[in-house]
């Protein structure tokens, strides 16, 4: 229950027995009573610039009767006082408290007043549900410790209550559970805040019976037919437990992350029309589970463009756009962006545009032609507002800028960070840091002198130049790949691709410089990932799965396994069961199959305070 918001300020009522006349004869005397009472409903929150409170007059007189009453709302400015009997209920615009005047006359000349004072909120924002537990492995039969790390902004946190897999439900802060058998079990935190508002968070929890002791293929589950590979593929992995797929055919495939088993389906293709033709847009997965994905309509002059939210459990769509994209509109090699209250993607070619969807709606509220061609790969939203992205054709990176009316600006390719067609940014997955430093690469295009570059964004503007923190040139350069950091952004991992040799490099983030590189067999479209060891995990189109140890100045090899005929794309950490999930092709079957390998000791990706393609499991592309 929500406490009182209103206080008296005096008594209910001021009866006046004596007073003065409005002729100022001091010794006038009235014989009537006159008892002004103010009511109104004070058992909810009053918010400002929400809430119309409806004053009642409750006034009472005896000796007389009341002639007229002259009410007085406590603010300054329009609005702020009434004549009326029973008065038009008020907003207040601003919180604070107010103090509320009632005057009552009686047809004899005698008055009184009455007032009380209205206490005017700020609307409430909910508190954020968030927790740990530990240990970070959990195994059977071992206590587990789950711990409130929930927050409220404009507030405190009240009151904590556990859903656990059994049913039952604990409260407090912290709070200890066995679980009794392995598997992926969901724990939901539910948070009420000291004025109401509540939150949740659920986590899938996988427990295991004992520790994996070699490299392990957990399963595979066949998704579609080998053709429909894209080369630079990822899946999305949910905190609940469950992996997404999209491929040339126009499908998206939930799986249940323990044993790969097909949850859902939804066939765009069929369903809406669509016919996405070689290159394929990849799905983000947000914390509350939900998937957003962009299936577009390039592969057939009649097919159309459609962006999606689906329930990640159940993939029932919770909204489809299909009128926010002409037809031919192409969304290769990317997954949308998450923001706390958008969804943005960009389409490539001479007709790109970057978009916003409002993520509860699905509701196209911004549409921006960047300076220079389209998106060409996933589009970065920084905490400052704008947007970063590679762009088609040989305009190297786009930059957006925050604009109250359009929702971006776009900046003209002179001030962005390529000027003059200098690089081919291609579909290369840029990464940000917490430090507003961004990633980027790509191919040398005319005049240029570097294939990847660091850049400050903390203070970005529409015209000044970009110039790099630092920059370097790594072999022919950069396709479909990208960059990741370490756990302590000393250290950027990222493989070129664009022609042979292909190597990964370990750069030194404060001058660019090379610690150590490794050499490929084979080619590799992989945005390496970090796990929580700080070893990196990426594949090779020859089917091999690579995990390398960073020792500083060099690396050690720590697994190659040959696990399918070929990999095209990037492997993704799962936070709930430390496994690797990605896409590879099984020949003799003639299928496109989702993979899951375990790896000694990795429990997860690494604990990164910024998000990033390659250590982000939802590949949601937002700075943290």
């Amino acid at each position: 229950m929500k406490r009182h918001i209103i206080s008296f300020l005096s008594a209910a009522a001021l009866a006046l027995t004596a007073g003065c006349s409005d002729s100022g004869d001091a010794d006038l005397a009235y014989a009537s009573t006159i008892e002004p009472v103010i009511e109104f409903d004070d058992s909810e929150e009053i918010i400002a610039g929400e809430t119309y409170v409806a004053f009642r007059n409750r006034t009472t007189v005896d000796g007389t009767t009341l002639s007229r009453c002259f009410w007085h709302f406590g603010f300054a400015g329009e609005g702020n006082w009434s004549e009326d009997l029973e008065p038009d209920p008020v907003l207040y615009k601003t919180p604070g408290e107010y103090t509320v005047t009632l005057t009552a006359w009686g047809a004899d000349g005698n008055k009184a007043s009455a007032m009380r004072t209205i206490r005017v909120y700020a609307a409430n924002v909910a508190p954020t549900a968030a927790f740990t537990y530990s240990p970070a492995a959990v195994r059977t039969s071992t206590e587990v410790i789950f711990t409130s790390t929930s927050t409220d902004e404009d507030g405190a946190i009240a009151a904590c209550e556990w859903t656990l897999p059994d049913g039952s439900v604990l409260t407090g802060e912290s709070i200890s559970y066995t679980f009794a058998s392995a598997g992926v079990f969901r724990i939901t935190l539910q948070v009420t805040d000291d004025r109401g508002a509540s939150s949740s968070l659920t986590k899938a929890i996988n427990v295991r019976a004992g520790d994996i002791t070699e490299f392990t293929v957990n399963w595979s589950t066949a998704v579609a037919e080998s053709s429909a590979i894209c080369p630079a593929g990822v899946v999305a992995v949910s905190d609940l437990g469950y992996i997404y797929f999209t491929s040339s055919e126009s499908r998206i495939i939930g799986l249940d992350m323990t044993s790969g088993t097909q949850r859902w389906i939804y066939d765009a293709a069929a369903r809406d029309n669509v016919s996405a033709g070689t290159y394929v847009s990849y799905p983000s997965v947000d914390a509350d589970g939900t998937v957003y994905w962009v299936a577009h309509g390039n592969g057939s002059p009649a097919a159309t463009t459609h962006a999606y939210a689906f329930d990640g459990e159940t993939g029932i769509p919770r909204w489809n756009n299909g009128t926010a994209y002409s037809q031919g509109d192409r969304i290769y090699y990317s997954t949308p962006c998450i923001t706390p209250t958008s969804v943005i993607v960009g389409n490539r070619g001479t007709l790109g545009v970057i978009r916003g969807f409002e993520k509860a709606t699905g509701k196209n509220f911004a549409t921006v032609k960047p300076a220079n061609g389209g998106a060409d790969g996933s589009a970065v939203g920084l905490k400052n507002g704008a947007v970063v992205f590679p762009v088609s054709g040989n305009y190297g990176f786009g930059l957006l800028l925050s604009d109250a009316t359009f929702g971006w600006s776009a900046v003209p390719t002179a001030s962005a960070f390529t000027p003059g067609s200098i690089l081919t940014g291609g579909h290369f997955q840029l990464c940000v840091d917490d430090r507003d430093r961004i990633y980027v690469g790509g191919k040398i295009n005319g005049s240029g002198s570097w294939n990847i570059a660091c850049f400050d964004c903390s203070a970005l503007t529409a015209t000044t130049a970009k110039t790099p923190v630092w920059s370097q040139t790594l072999d022919a350069g950069f396709s479909a790949t990208g960059a990741s950091l370490n756990a302590d952004a000393t250290t950027l991992y990222t493989i070129t691709d664009a022609a042979s040799p292909y190597n990964l490099y370990a750069l030194n983030t404060s001058n660019g410089s090379t610690r150590w590189s490794y050499a490929l067999s084979a080619k590799s479209t992989s945005v390496p990932a970090v796990d929580d060891l700080g070893r990196i995990h990426f594949c090779t189109e020859d089917g091999c799965y690579i995990v390398l140890q960073d020792n500083g100045a060099s690396c050690t090899e720590v697994c190659r396994e040959k696990v399918a005929d070929a990999i095209f794309g990037s492997p993704t950490l799962s936070p709930v069961d430390g496994a690797a999930y990605f896409i590879g092709t099984d020949a003799a079957a003639g299928k496109l199959k989702v993979y899951s390998v375990s790896v000694p000791g990795t429990s997860g990706p690494a604990d990164s305070p910024w998000a990033q393609y390659g250590q982000n499991a939802g590949h949601c592309n937002y700075q943290k």
